[in-house]
């Protein structure tokens, strides 16, 4: 089965190779088939038919007649939807799209492209994901002290997937960039090329949280135009061709250094001994997000940051600007639920129920980066008993979730369970 990713890559193929279409950077996968591309109905029905024997597809006819093939996004959403399913009656309605962790969601995308592997797994430690809280008290999710080992070991253990950094510390910016280049235009079929950008340098590229810098991992690859690289960025569902010049120097950027190399060729599925210890390592009984934030807000209201100099209180704002990047990844429990809920075959209409509850605890850190903020603003310190009882609710929202996970898991886990472990190849070790 074809990834959505794997079907846009396929539609610029085409367009180049049998279409003779001068792609060029106006195709991405937000492109509008006759302003951007310049295709007319005709001309999209042409490609349509060529990605249905190049997919080995066949559209249903009221897919055909029913939808408008405006946008490439929609075109490759009308295509992965005709693909046939193992087991359609188990697909659960929940958001598959959420961008959750830059990092993670790279590596989960080439899972997603084998049939027979289960990515939801990988997800397991994205929800608790280390948060950093700077001397200055300032909550992010990026810091040059992050180390990404957790996720590398385990991908290994997981999937038989070994990931290598190709980026050289050592090495000045310029030659990491010649070294991008030179694994870009030799890339494999079977590997993958992440590399960390800063995604402000690309204001062509969307960037919801308007950070200056914003640190992002993506993966390239090659086009038949040696100017122009392929943007594959899974954890915002686009893709798309950039001017090779122009990823370089977002590369380039004082605030960003990484970048990872996979094959996938060896790629297998987990086994449950590996699922069990990948898990039990991941639910954590606390509930650090929570607790950085709480300790963020203690010491502005005390005035010291952890080097014990004088920290204003109108410094808060700032301190919790990253807040929502943070909060999405809550959605990983979602995922994680959804693993298990079809494991089990539990009811679906409970499984809508949690992601309510998902979706309650992700947006009302909103509600609490606005309490923070007119705390902030005002300097009235009464505001900050509201703040702290709203990350009491919080947390009781959180425990309740990462209960009923930790429940599922238990019975996922019985031998007496009423449902076979249908997804995961038994046997090994971990």
């Amino acid at each position: 089965m074809r990834t959505k990713q794997q079907i846009v890559t396929s539609m610029h193929d085409v367009l180049v190779s049998k279409m003779s279409h001068p792609c060029s950077t106006t195709f991405h996968t937000d492109a509008r088939m006759r302003e951007d591309l310049g295709l007319d109905s005709a001309g999209t029905l042409q490609l349509v038919v060529l990605l249905e024997v190049e997919l080995g597809l066949s559209l249903p006819e009221e897919a055909v007649m029913n939808n408008e093939f405006d946008t490439v996004r929609k075109v490759a959403k009308i295509l992965y939807d005709a693909q046939p399913r193992a087991n359609p009656a188990q697909i659960l309605d929940y958001e598959e799209d959420i961008k959750l962790h830059c990092f993670v969601s790279c590596l989960s995308e080439v899972v997603k492209r084998h049939p027979g592997l289960e990515h939801r797994v990988l997800y397991f430690g994205v929800w608790d994901s280390e948060i950093v809280v700077s001397d200055s008290c300032q909550i992010s999710y990026h810091s040059d002290t992050i180390s990404h080992e957790h996720f590398l070991e385990w991908y290994e253990r997981l999937y038989g997937i070994k990931v290598q950094a190709w980026y050289d510390d050592s090495l000045s910016k310029d030659e990491n960039c010649e070294r991008l280049a030179s694994l870009v235009e030799t890339r494999a079929p079977d590997e993958h090329i992440m590399v960390m950008l800063d995604m402000h340098q690309l204001p062509e590229r969307v960037n919801e949280f308007n950070k200056d810098p914003f640190p992002h991992y993506l993966m390239l690859g090659p086009t038949r135009q040696p100017d122009e690289w392929m943007v594959y960025d899974p954890d915002y569902r686009w893709e798309g061709v950039a001017k090779r010049a122009r990823l370089l120097q977002a590369m380039r950027h004082p605030s960003v250094r990484g970048g990872y190399i996979f094959s996938d060729k060896a790629a297998r599925p987990p086994n449950v001994a590996q699922i069990r210890a990948y898990f039990e390592a991941c639910l954590k009984t606390e509930t650090p997000m929570i607790d950085a934030i709480r300790q963020s807000l203690s010491a502005h209201l005390e005035g010291r940051d952890k080097r014990g100099n004088p920290l204003a209180l109108a410094a808060l704002g700032k301190a919790f600007e990253e807040v929502p990047i943070l909060s999405i990844r809550k959605y990983a429990y979602e995922h994680g639920l959804a693993f298990f809920w079809r494991e089990l075959n539990l009811a679906e209409a409970e499984f809508d129920h949690w992601c309510e509850a998902i979706a309650e605890l992700v947006k009302s850190y909103k509600l609490v980066q606005f309490q923070a903020l007119k705390l902030a603003t005002t300097g009235d310190r009464a505001l900050a008993d509201r703040i702290f009882a709203m990350l009491a609710d919080q947390e009781q929202r959180e425990r309740q979730i990462k209960k009923r996970l930790l429940e599922v898991y238990e019975q996922w886990c019985s031998p007496v369970s009423a449902s076979p472990k249908r997804l995961i190849v038994a046997g090994g070790s971990s």
